[in-house]
């Protein structure tokens, strides 16, 4: 019987001088880092153990300090929008989420929705961390788009039983099977809800937010309907109940609304022709499963996109991604990284 599948990162084995570049190079998934400054960087370290649950990537941190950000037009391009939580073992931070300010140490959860701005600056700390797709668990929630940067004490009753679920979890990663893994994930996921919603978030949206909430609804009615060749701006706007001229609006962030739904196509495209689940079907006939309706022309965006053509891409016979994941005697693996930029 199959096992979920796990992943250890460790810095320990790099040289010193080169430990924060691989750490950076690998969470850049979803965070630009930065050190704090030139003495915080050449004593930094990183250990992350991680594993995959049904879609949801669980792990044990233990990291130098550093400083985190995500900005408007990095949240627009990778289009990752899945929420994170995070509980403080040791170690503490301060942050910028959004509008708000806050700060969190020891027994704290902070939740983070990667959907929104964030930045921040943490001591040396230890955290465990969840990373929930947002379709599984936005609508347990009761105000799901004023969740980002909320703190709440895990030592509550709700707190307690989210924490001592996801130790149990992580003591239990290296055995528990494929076949038992739903059943796991579904606790932590209403565990998370219900922690959340038993802690003091704003009971309505506020108002700033609705244009960012619009543009979810609009990405993710994309996502889903990339095959249909007549996906556009007059069929999102329909779904998402605005006018063309507000939708035009609300993706300007993301280069606008043709660039976004191209970007998604090549990459879902990427994906097919990179797994060996797809060598049996020819190029043409991927593109056009994606909404491309010219072989020639999905060619050039390709390679313009990913800097190799897709009949390179699909003679070279290796599996890579857009994120690679890596493995080496030095630090592990990354399939952490991969596994956080691909759940969304």
């Amino acid at each position: 019987m199959g096992l979920i599948e796990t992943s250890y990162f460790n810095t320990r084995g790099i040289a010193p001088a080169d430990r924060f570049a691989a750490w950076r190079e690998n969470i850049g998934v979803v965070f630009d880092v930065t050190s704090h400054d030139q003495k915080s960087e050449e004593r930094f370290s990183a250990r992350v153990d991680s594993f995959l649950l049904d879609g949801i990537v669980v792990n044990h941190c233990k990291l130098g300090a550093q400083c985190f950000s995500r900005s408007a037009g990095r949240i627009a391009r990778d289009g990752i929008d899945h929420y994170q939580l995070h509980v403080f073992l040791r170690g503490s931070v301060e942050m910028e989420c959004g509008a708000l300010s806050a700060s969190a140490g020891p027994g704290d959860f902070v939740v983070l929705d990667h959907a929104d701005t964030f930045s921040s600056r943490t001591t040396d700390y230890e955290i465990l961390n969840v990373f929930i797709p947002r379709r599984r668990l936005a609508p347990l929630l009761r105000s799901p788009d004023s969740v980002h940067g909320h703190v709440f004490d895990s030592r509550s009753s709700a707190g307690r039983l989210l924490r001592d679920y996801i130790v149990s979890l992580c003591r239990v990663s290296g055995t528990l099977s494929l076949v038992d893994a739903p059943a796991a994930a579904q606790p932590l996921v209403e565990l998370a809800a219900m922690a959340m919603n038993g802690s003091s978030v704003a009971a309505e949206d506020p108002p700033a937010i609705a244009d960012h909430a619009l543009l979810l609804k609009a990405q993710v009615y994309i996502k889903d309907n990339l095959s249909l060749p007549t996906l556009g701006p007059e069929l999102v706007a329909r779904a998402a109940g605005v006018s063309r001229a507000r939708l035009y609006r609300i993706f300007e962030p993301c280069g606008g609304i043709a660039s976004y739904v191209r970007e998604m196509r090549l990459c879902r495209a990427f994906t097919d022709l990179a797994s060996p689940a797809s060598y049996h079907r020819q190029i043409a006939d991927i593109a056009y499963a994606w909404g491309f309706a010219d072989a020639a022309h999905f060619s050039r965006c390709f390679r313009a996109r990913f800097g190799v053509s897709p009949s390179c891409l699909r003679s070279s016979h290796v599996p890579v991604s857009p994120a690679e994941v890596r493995v080496s005697s030095e630090f592990g693996d990354t399939k952490y990284a991969f596994w956080i930029g691909a759940i969304a």
